[in-house]
């Protein structure tokens, strides 16, 4: 998953997730009025400093479902994650073909 900050928040600003699944989300800063600035994700403790043009980059594996906030302190910027049940681990069904 890739987030950028932007001069107009960030994109994507809503996030879906599925609850028990590992993600990585790659944080980028193209701000280029705030080259130094914070991406917050309190609800799993994450917290990095994203500097222009750089790449930062969080594993989350959500343990609940819900709604969860992510915040740039600096610009007040804000997004969330929305967090479903969990990810289907559907077998495979035979096809049975009619001759």
């Amino acid at each position: 998953i890739v987030v950028l900050n932007t001069e107009k928040g960030f994109v994507p600003q809503t996030i879906h997730l599925k609850k028990g699944t590992k993600y990585k989300v790659h944080v980028v800063n193209v701000n280029e009025k705030e080259k130094n600035v914070s991406f917050v994700l309190d609800a799993f403790s994450k917290y990095v400093g994203t500097y222009y043009g750089q790449i930062k980059t969080l594993e989350v594996e959500p343990k609940q479902e819900g709604v969860f906030s992510y915040q740039c302190p600096e610009t007040s910027y804000d997004g969330r994650l929305v967090v479903t049940g969990e990810a289907s681990r559907r077998a495979l069904s035979s096809v049975e073909e009619k001759k």
